[in-house]
């Protein structure tokens, strides 16, 4: 192998993860905040770790260079898909093609995979990794329903992903022009709608964010007696009627308000849960679930095909 120009053909490749090749061979991350996705990454294998792949059929849902879909096959799966859709991220694709060759991996590949019909595939695997994926859909509710129609009664399903920690207790916030995070809702509110799609989930762990940069000190001074030249400065901006003059006058010594940004890394945690399928009522349904959800629901499913019949 030609070290030299196998090395240029890495670097010319828009890349996610950090890969290790072996023989001085590495990628380099186009991602933003490093620091911050190596933290997650680091937490995200921590939990998979726990996981057993050992003979066991996976789904990578999202596997963009394939990072985590070659974690699964070292790990001992039998058979891993590493599934994507192009049309949905700024990755040319050809990343986790460079990537199984240097790693003379057998992973299946499939960038043409929409999350929303995955069960088109009439396929069920031992374990789903749902990864880094939810909080950028515009309907994540449809996209677990597809989910859900790939599983048998013993299947694992990892999902990873910011919860918000500043909204109401069952709110999630819509953002679609935010491209960093279109949907962010709460640990409530994102068990909410697994239950709504016949899974249970147990909260593997929670990743709170690596502290911001420290922000310059502001001239708010510590707590204490306003002194008499603060005073007499705000009876002559009262007396002249400038409001604007007096807010600022008050901004010196009342902190800021509690923010409600929700930025990526603001306001939130990063929480891992594993997922098995729930078959059975869903106390959230008095009429028939979408999405073909019925079949999970004896409720349903019964009233169905004594119709049927």
């Amino acid at each position: 192998m030609d070290i030299a120009a196998k090395q240029a053909e890495l670097d010319a490749i828009t890349w996610y993860h950090e890969f290790d090749f072996g023989n001085g061979l590495r990628t380099k991350t186009h991602c933003h905040q490093i620091d911050q996705h190596r933290h997650i990454w680091q937490f995200m294998e921590s939990h998979l770790a726990t996981v057993d792949f050992r003979g066991k059929s996976v789904l990578d849902i999202g596997a963009w260079d394939g990072y985590w879909s070659f974690y699964a096959e070292e790990h001992g799966a039998r058979s891993v898909l590493a599934s994507d859709d192009l049309g949905q991220n700024w990755s040319a694709g050809r990343g986790i093609h460079l990537a199984k060759e240097l790693l003379g991996s057998s992973v299946e590949i499939d960038q043409s995979q929409s999350v929303y019909n995955l069960a088109a595939r009439g396929q069920k695997f031992d374990v789903i990794l749902f990864l880094g994926v939810y909080y950028h859909l515009h309907d994540p509710f449809h996209a677990l329903t597809q989910i859900r129609h790939c599983c048998h009664p013993g299947t694992v399903v990892v999902i990873d992903g910011p919860v918000a920690t500043n909204l109401e207790a069952n709110e999630a916030l819509y953002d679609f022009p935010n491209q960093y995070c279109e949907w962010l809702p709460t640990i409530g509110a994102l068990q909410q709608v697994l239950k709504a799609t016949y899974f249970n989930d147990t909260v593997a762990g929670y990743l709170d964010p690596m502290a911001p940069p420290t922000a310059p000190a502001t001239q708010v001074p510590p707590p204490g007696r306003l002194g008499w030249r603060w005073r007499l400065q705000m009876c002559r901006d009262a007396l002249r009627g400038s409001r604007a003059d007096m807010a600022a006058q008050l901004g010196r010594v009342i902190p800021p308000p509690v923010s409600r940004d929700l930025r990526p890394h603001t306001h939130n945690k990063r929480v891992m849960l594993t997922c098995t399928p729930h078959e059975g009522a869903v106390g959230l349904y008095n009429y028939r679930p979408p999405f073909g959800l019925e079949a999970y629901d004896p409720r349903f499913r019964d009233a169905s095909q004594k119709r049927a019949a």
